[in-house]
């Protein structure tokens, strides 16, 4: 019944996948979510939370380094582990704090310099830019009704996105 739907919406439909590490495991947690495009200009729709969830790995990813380092300082001290408990005070690490998050959006810009956002002061909903992308790699953009009239309570919906993190193309590395 929604075929067509599903193909149409597969042209500018794509899945971010994410990865995530925590400070007391070598367990990598994967995540996934949903952008859809809306023009050619690499401009793509998406809930705040993942926002959040993008601009939280850079600071993860920066503290982490910058906790590595202090970590190195202190291995061959007299008093490491008080140290460490110091450091891992600091940093507010617990064996559950994601140290490390890695994010993939697959099938979206060939490369990309960073991106921008704009978020909704109440709704869950973002805007997405991809900045100095030279090819996209999503086919058309969405189109939106412009008579809502048709659009009513009760009508069947079909509901498209990534919601579930189902790949499993990565593996811990405890020497990098």
């Amino acid at each position: 019944m929604f075929i067509s739907a599903i193909e149409r919406a597969a042209a500018y439909t794509r899945p971010i996948h994410n990865i995530m590490r925590t400070y007391g495991g070598k367990n990598i947690l994967p995540g996934a979510a949903t952008i859809f495009f809306v023009n050619d200009q690499g401009y793509a729709v998406t809930c705040k939370h993942v926002i959040d969830m993008l601009a939280g790995a850079d600071v993860a990813n920066n503290s982490f380094v910058q906790f590595k380092q202090e970590h190195e300082a202190i291995k061959s001290s007299p008093k490491y582990r008080q140290q460490l408990k110091g450091l891992e005070l600091k940093y507010k690490y617990k064996a559950d704090s994601v140290v490390q998050s890695k994010n993939n959006f697959v099938d979206s810009v060939d490369s990309m310099s960073g991106f921008t956002w704009h978020i909704h002061p109440t709704l869950d909903l973002a805007i997405l830019k991809f900045n100095d992308y030279n090819k996209i790699h999503y086919g058309a953009p969405a189109v939106f009704v412009k008579d809502d009239s048709s659009i009513k309570q009760g009508k069947f919906l079909c509901r498209l996105g990534f919601p579930f993190a189902e790949f499993n193309n990565f593996r811990y590395n405890e020497q990098a």
